[in-house]
């Protein structure tokens, strides 16, 4: 009995030994997590760096797409697909509130360039030849370059996303250094929702086709031919809906220019306005578009009002290559009458080589005379900083006519201009960050 006695209380001291240890461990566990919760309230108290920010971080990202603002094929080939960006994220853990991306260029080409002999015939008021003559061509060698830098700056509001587009641009010829920069493209947007956007500011046209030999080129120093369906940069202001692979715009542009045959003015003191609407569908193997513009004719004498219709559209082949064409028909500022269309396409010869063909032809141009032309060119992209290609370009500029004047302005009779050849060669690079 003794025995049993003994064993009872040695296990009774051992129990209450037992409960201190854990008790002991409990409070040592509360008072780390105490001490744990304390050190989160700081750090949350703490003021962040910069002032209003958790985090900043400067990395390399994909370029950015402006919503509502078309990017040409040529400039996206330009740049390449990188830019530097700088995130400002509200906490560590959230998506950045504020992006500043950067990217630029610098190229350089060597260019050789003939102009061919023109012949012409003077006629009198009765067609019949008083007179024959030429015009001598040229053949010029040159180095040609530019530099451009764009920066794209977005921010999250508490009424959507506004951010700001800026691509400042310099073309240079031998020693004059100064007087060719400018800004290509200087725009600003709202995002109200995920589907409509509100722009302005200088960019291109809704009624340019970005298709063809014109939109869809490389084509850093050819694509001097007049077949291109561009009526021109301006100024405007855009409301954009994009919805799935399906987008449209409307714009209100500023129809003021000085002399441009696609403006519907010939002088920039003109108040006249213009307007510019398009429907695109962007598809993972057909793409397509079709515009339209119009712009008011000046209040001076033989400036009429411009207008134009176009469309285009675009053919993947996987991987290997791309075909793309476009047509557009309207008027010119001096009330003629013309249409214009280009295929181009371009072939992926290689992961470092690709390779383009295009011809084009414009109809009742605004000298008179019918264009065609063709333009090709083999470039090489080693890394996604450095581009070398070889173009070329060839386009003739048909027979037309102009009216012949006295001193007193009077028509006297007209000269008729046979067709002249034009030819083209270069050597590009292209450095980019």
């Amino acid at each position: 009995m003794k025995m049993i006695k003994m064993a009872l209380l040695g296990g009774a001291a051992l129990a209450v030994s037992a409960a201190g240890a854990q008790a002991d461990d409990l409070t040592a566990l509360k008072a780390q997590i105490e001490s744990l919760n304390s050190r989160v309230a700081q750090m949350e108290a703490a003021p962040s760096v910069p002032a209003g920010y958790s985090l900043l971080t400067i990395s390399e990202g994909p370029q950015p797409v402006v919503p509502g603002l078309e990017v040409l094929r040529k400039d996206a080939v330009a740049y390449g697909d990188k830019a530097t960006v700088i995130s400002i994220l509200p906490t560590a853990d959230a998506p950045a509130a504020t992006e500043i991306s950067w990217s630029g260029l610098a190229r350089a080409a060597i260019q050789y360039k003939d102009t061919g002999d023109q012949d012409f015939t003077d006629r009198n008021r009765r067609g019949v030849v008083i007179g024959r003559g030429r015009t001598d061509g040229s053949d010029d060698l040159d180095v040609f370059a530019r530099g451009q830098l764009v920066a794209v700056a977005k921010t999250e509001t508490a009424v959507g996303e506004i951010g700001v587009k800026l691509d400042l641009r310099g073309n240079f010829d031998g020693q004059n250094n100064g007087d060719f920069v400018f800004f290509e493209q200087a725009w600003g947007y709202w995002a109200m929702t995920p589907e409509l956007t509100l722009g302005g500011g200088f960019a291109g046209s809704l009624g340019n086709i970005a298709y063809g030999y014109d939109g869809a080129c490389s084509c850093y120093y050819t694509d001097n031919a007049d077949v291109g369906l561009n009526p021109g940069d301006t100024s405007q202001m855009r409301l954009s809906y994009v919805s799935g692979p399906l987008s449209m715009a409307i714009a209100l542009e500023d129809a003021s220019g000085t002399g441009n045959r696609f403006s519907g003015n010939g002088s920039s003191a003109d108040d006249k306005l213009g307007g510019a609407a398009e429907i695109k569908f962007a598809g993972d193997t057909i793409s397509g578009e079709v515009s339209g513009i119009w712009r008011a004719g000046s209040n001076a004498p033989g400036f009429e009002d411009v207008y134009a219709i176009g469309a285009g559209i675009g053919f993947g082949l996987g991987d290997f290559a791309t075909i793309t064409a476009g047509a557009a028909a309207g008027q010119y500022n001096n009330g003629q009458d013309y249409w214009r269309a280009s295929v181009l396409a371009s072939a992926n010869l290689s992961d470092e080589v690709h390779a383009e063909l295009a011809y084009g032809h414009t109809s009742d141009t605004f000298a008179g005379s019918d264009v065609n032309a063709i333009l090709a060119g083999v470039y090489y992209d080693p890394v996604s900083q450095l581009t070398i290609g070889l173009e070329g370009e060839w386009f003739v500029n048909g027979e037309r006519s102009e009216a012949r004047r006295n001193l007193a302005g009077a028509v006297v009779g007209r000269r008729d201009f046979d067709s002249v050849d034009n030819f083209s060669i270069d050597l590009v690079t292209i450095f980019k960050f």
